[in-house]
This record gives C-alpha cells, sequence and structure tokens, in this order.
C-alpha cells in the first residue's frame, strides 16, 4: 500500500462527513445548497486516486458519485436519495479500515488524527469555494485542525520514540521539517481569525499545501 493512502483515504472521509453535515442539516438557502454539491466531484477525484492504491476506495466513489449525478443540485436534502449519501459515509469508513492492518499502532493513530484535520481542512477549502454563509465552519473548523495537529504531534512522537538510535538520527530533519510546516499550515489556516479578514479560497490552498508536504515527511518515519 502506498503510505500517501493513510493520509488521502482520512482527508476525503473527513471532507465528506462535513460535506454531508452541511448539505443534510445546514441551514443554507438551495441557491448555496447548489453550489456545495457542485463541489462534490472534487472528492470523487481524490476517491479514483485512493482507488488505484486501496481497491475498496471504489465503494466509496461510486455511491458518492452515483449520489451526485443522480441528484439536482438545488434539490439535495429535499429530493436526493441520501440513504445513497449516507452508504457512501459508511463505504469510506471501511475504506479507511482497510488501510489500518497495513499499519502500525503509532501510524494507525495518525491517520485516525488525520480525519478531522485533513478532513476539516479539505471541506474548509470546498465551502469556501461554495461561498457558504455558514460563518461558525471558518471558526470550527480551524479549531479542529489545531486541536488533531496536537494529536498528530503527539503521535509523531511516538512513532519517532519506536525508530533505533541510527534510523533516528538519519530521520530527525524530517521530523523536525515536518513539525515546523505543521505549525506554518496552522498558522496560514486561522490568518483569517488571526487579523480578523474574511477567509481566503488562495490562504487556505498555501495552507493545505504545507500540510501535504509535512504529511509526506512523516510518511518517511514509517
Amino acid at each position: 500500500m502506498n503510505t500517501g493512502v493513510m493520509f488521502l483515504i482520512p482527508a476525503l472521509f473527513g471532507a465528506q462527513l462535513i460535506l454531508t453535515l452541511v448539505l443534510t442539516k445546514g441551514e443554507i438557502c438551495p441557491g448555496q445548497r447548489g453550489r456545495v454539491h457542485k463541489t462534490l466531484p472534487v472528492l470523487l477525484i481524490g476517491w479514483l486516486i485512493a482507488a488505484v492504491f486501496q481497491p475498496i476506495a471504489v465503494l466509496p466513489l461510486a455511491t458518492l458519485g452515483y449520489f451526485t449525478m443522480k441528484v439536482k443540485t438545488g434539490k439535495t436534502r429535499d429530493a436526493g436519495p441520501m440513504k445513497v449519501l449516507f452508504a457512501a459515509e459508511g463505504l469510506a469508513f471501511m475504506a479507511w479500515l482497510a488501510i489500518l492492518p497495513s499499519l502500525s499502532l503509532p501510524s494507525a493513530f495518525l491517520s485516525f488524527v488525520a480525519i478531522p484535520m485533513l478532513g476539516a481542512l479539505t471541506a474548509h477549502i470546498l465551502l469556501t469555494q461554495a461561498r457558504t454563509r455558514l460563518q461558525a465552519f471558518h471558526r470550527l473548523l480551524p479549531f479542529t485542525g489545531f486541536v488533531s495537529a496536537m494529536l498528530s504531534v503527539l503521535c509523531i512522537l511516538w512513532l519517532s520514540s519506536s525508530l533505533s538510535e541510527e534510523a533516528l538520527a538519519t530521520a530527525i530533519s524530517n521530523i523536525i521539517g515536518s513539525l515546523l510546516l505543521l505549525v506554518c499550515a496552522l498558522l496560514v489556516w486561522a490568518m483569517h481569525l488571526l487579523t480578523g479578514k474574511t477567509v481566503n479560497k488562495w490562504q487556505l490552498i498555501v495552507a493545505a499545501g504545507l500540510m501535504v508536504v509535512s504529511a509526506s515527511m512523516q510518511t518517511t518515519l514509517i
């Protein structure tokens, strides 16, 4: 299994959960709901990439794809096959469970933490692209990222403690680099909160890029 999948599948699963919550429970008008619905193909592309390395990812890809194509974008909650959407969540969870046997315990926890951390950032980008007026999410999602990042740091330290002295000496630059990039990603992600300005899509994309590089450096510990 490609080690990047241990972060990609949790990111897709977490983002899908948040978007499902917005589509089913969010107090938004049909126009906003339609714009959120139009972001779902981004997740489909992600699931397609994941399926190359983890075949079971075809299941959430197929169910979410069916839901995406079947529903008129303004009628997601009123006329959509909601059971299919909820099934896609269950299958996404199964796809994540399927990668766990190939991971050590610290790596499995790191992958679990990626569900709220990377999932929240991915969903934040998509919700910002959709121009939703759910202002609370612009505060809650970065906060979720901060809490998850603290747990992620503990997982990285746990992984580091399991390395031999020689392996640790070789990996120390990656450990420090990944932690620094993670901090930078969080600061960029929360920039709108620190400055009091409106959240910007490109700000979030930069944060995502930093977090992806940080995650790729973390995979060298596995």
